[in-house]
């Protein structure tokens, strides 16, 4: 991984955190009484880093971007927490999701470089996976599985969306 990987994917990264944190935390989506829609685009860091970032290296950077997340929304760890679980599952998000031929060496899992569908495919599992485990988190205990669904499923929705579109205006290559 050249420096030049590593400068765009921080800058990336400062980018995300200052537009959740300036503009997405003071975004209220929802009707009357089901106002709970939290959007999150900061996970596109992690799709975004290099497929050969190692699992260690993506937990530390996980508990670090998350921790930044948490300090500005003023949410004990709910974000690290769900930032660690999405930085550790990816390595089998991306096995799972590996094409017949493999990856290349050194591409990042974007769009451009695995195709629109993959990168859907890939998009909403890393999504769902990381919205429901901050809501889990948030909540604390499986007797409000039903909440738990009930705030995912919108949120999910509507981030997901924003992060396609992200990805079809700015197609990031690396």
């Amino acid at each position: 991984m050249d420096n030049t990987v590593v400068l765009r994917n921080i800058i990336r990264g400062l980018i995300l955190i200052f537009v959740q944190v300036l503009v997405l935390r003071n975004l209220n989506l929802g009707v009357g009484w089901f106002s709970v829609i939290t959007v999150f685009l900061y996970p596109v860091f992690f799709m975004h880093l290099p497929i050969q970032t190692p699992t260690w290296l993506m937990i530390l950077i996980g508990a670090f971007y998350g921790y930044i997340i948490d300090v500005f929304y003023d949410t004990i760890g709910m974000h690290m927490a769900a930032c660690i679980f999405s930085a550790y599952i990816r390595g089998g998000l991306l096995l799972f999701l590996e094409p017949q031929g493999g990856y290349k060496v050194g591409i990042s899992p974007t769009r451009h470089n695995l195709g629109f569908l993959w990168f859907v495919r890939y998009a909403a599992l890393f999504m769902f996976i990381h919205v429901f485990v901050f809501f889990s988190v948030e909540e604390f205990t499986p007797f409000y599985f039903k909440k738990i669904v009930l705030y995912t499923i919108p949120s999910f929705a509507i981030s997901t969306l924003l992060v396609y579109l992200y990805n079809l205006l700015l197609d990031p290559k690396d």
